[in-house]
Formats: structure tokens, C-alpha cells, sequence
């Protein structure tokens, strides 16, 4: 199981590299790593979510088990967010960049990396349960997230109710949806509908870990201070929330894959939209790419890492 896992991480990191080799190219044009970010969000994570609904979840009853399990996301990334909040005036974070921070130590990439580095390791039968973190993930962003980073902005911006709800009801979220309602009402999806879908599904894996080499390339590490907000960041995802979600989940009586997966997906990079959000909302849209990029190299280096927490020492039994 160990060598399974470690030779899944390689694979991911070998996909990563072809991604990062190919942004330096001249046939991969600047707007390339956008057009692979919106296509796996808007296009391949909505039918990777469909078509795991349907081919992973058997019964209602199980999908009611699953959901059973959703205070438990909830909790954790809003005690992450109250650490956040504590830890800007500790560290007399700008007002410009407190909801940039904050966001970064709370909200998980758990579309373009997350599912991905999932099914690698566990396979398919882990979906359902990423897809319970993803739901209070995506939720709290596009509220609380969402709102932290205007409060940000020198000009206060308020969206309306209709233009928050155009963000929290996601594509991903609404093709989610519509595979609980095939689960529970019985229905049968004709075949040549499910058979594109699918294909579009194993297109996920590869693309999305493509756009993260891209993203790795396209980062001068040169430019890139060690100021103490960025230290912090690190600190916090990679070695306070780990700690964390290890103490808090040996306690849960929850199922051991469910653990392995919440663990996962609290501890990887800053979501790939707080760049996006940063700067439709005026915040520091700068400091926002930094954290993304930054933290999501250093998620690739230490996933060996989580691979011998999770496997070889098995701390959740």
C-alpha cells in the first residue's frame, strides 16, 4: 500500500513536470494556464462530480450516511477562519491584505488538486467523501470568503443577493446536485450521455495537474520575500492545520477514509479563485498570487510527506 501511494504521488509529480515543461514552450500562449483552470472548473470537474455521484453511491441511504458527516468540514474551516482573524492582528497584517490572509489559511484547493490527489491514492470510492468537503469549501468561500476580501478594498463592495448566489450555486455544485437527484429518484442516465461524460471525467487528473506545472513555471521565485505573513501562511497549512485535523479526527466516529480524505483536502494549497477574487474585489491581488503559487509548490513537495502520514503510520488506525 505504501509503495502503491508513494509510486501515485510520482505519477502526479510527472504530470506536473510535462505541464511545467510545456508553459515554457511557444505553442502554450499566455492565456493557456486560464483556458486549463476554467476548463477543468466549468467543464471536467462538473462531470467528474456527475458521473462519481452516480458510479460511487449505491443507495439514498448511503448518500444520507455521507452527509451526516458535512458538520464536521464546517467546523474546521471556520475554527481556521478564527485563527485567521486572531492572527492578523498579531501580526498587524495591512488592512489591505487581511482578507487575502485569511482566506489563504482557511480555504483549500479542493477542485484542481485536492480530488485529484484523492483518487490517486484512494481511488474512486474516496469521491463521495471529497465531495462532502468540497460542498462546505465552496459554501464559506463565496460567503465569508468572499466577503473578507471586499472588506479588504478601500471602496467597500456589497454584491447583491442574486450575484452571491450566482457564485455559491458553482457549476460543480449544481452537476453535484443533479447526481444526488439521479441517486434518489432511481433514474437511469441513457449511455450516450454517460459515456461522454465519463471520458470528460479522466480527462480531470491529467489537465489539472498540467495547469499546476503551469503554474509552478509561470512563478519568478527570485521575486518571491519571505516576509511574515508568507511564513505564516506555510505555517499554518502545512504544520498547524495537519496537527490540527490529525487531533480533532482520531476523535470523530467517523470511517477511517472519510478522516484520511478531510485531512487531504484541509491541507492542501489556497484555492486557485482567491487570486481570481482578490482582484474583482479590489483587495491585493498580488500578495493573493503569491500565496497561491507559492503554497502550491510547496503542497507538491510535501505530499510524500502526507502519503506516510496517512499510509505507513496510520494515524487515523
Amino acid at each position: 500500500m505504501v509503495i502503491q501511494a508513494i509510486q501515485s504521488i510520482l505519477s502526479l509529480l510527472i504530470i506536473i513536470g510535462i505541464g511545467f515543461f510545456i508553459t515554457g514552450r511557444n505553442w502554450f500562449p499566455e492565456w493557456g494556464a486560464d483556458f486549463l483552470s476554467k476548463f477543468t472548473a466549468r467543464v471536467l470537474i462538473p462531470c467528474y462530480m456527475f458521473h462519481s455521484v452516480i458510479t460511487t453511491t449505491d443507495s439514498p441511504e448511503q448518500l444520507k450516511t455521507l452527509f451526516a458527516g458535512l458538520p464536521l468540514p464546517y467546523f474546521t474551516i471556520l475554527v481556521s477562519v478564527g485563527l485567521g482573524l486572531v492572527l492578523t492582528r498579531l501580526l498587524k497584517v495591512s488592512s489591505t491584505r487581511r482578507g487575502v490572509f485569511i482566506n489563504a489559511v482557511s480555504f483549500s484547493n479542493t477542485v484542481l488538486i485536492g480530488f485529484t490527489v484523492v483518487q490517486a491514492l484512494f481511488g474512486e470510492k474516496a469521491l463521495p467523501d471529497a465531495m462532502i468537503y468540497y460542498m462546505a469549501n465552496t459554501t464559506l468561500f463565496w460567503t465569508i470568503g468572499t466577503y473578507l476580501l471586499r472588506r479588504d478594498s478601500e471602496n467597500k463592495q456589497k454584491l447583491g443577493f442574486w450575484q452571491e448566489l450566482r457564485h455559491i450555486i458553482s457549476p460543480p455544485i449544481v452537476s453535484f446536485a443533479l447526481g444526488v437527484v439521479v441517486v434518489l429518484l432511481g433514474l437511469q442516465i441513457p449511455v450516450f450521455i454517460m459515456t461522454p461524460i465519463g471520458l470528460l471525467k479522466q480527462a480531470t487528473l491529467p489537465i489539472a495537474m498540467i495547469f499546476t506545472g503551469s503554474i509552478i513555471r509561470n512563478t519568478d521565485f527570485k521575486q518571491v520575500k519571505l516576509t511574515r505573513e508568507l511564513v505564516m501562511v506555510l505555517l499554518v497549512r502545512f504544520i498547524l492545520t495537519p496537527i490540527f485535523m490529525i487531533l480533532l479526527l482520531r476523535l470523530m466516529p467517523i470511517p477511517i477514509l472519510m478522516k484520511q480524505v478531510f485531512f487531504l483536502l484541509a491541507t492542501m494549497p489556497a484555492m486557485t479563485q482567491l487570486g481570481i477574487m482578490s482582484k474583482v474585489s479590489d483587495s491585493d491581488y498580488e500578495f493573493a498570487s503569491l500565496l497561491v503559487t507559492v503554497t502550491t509548490t510547496f503542497s507538491m513537495l510535501i505530499l510524500p510527506l502526507y502519503t506516510l502520514i496517512l499510509v505507513q503510520w496510520r494515524v487515523f488506525g
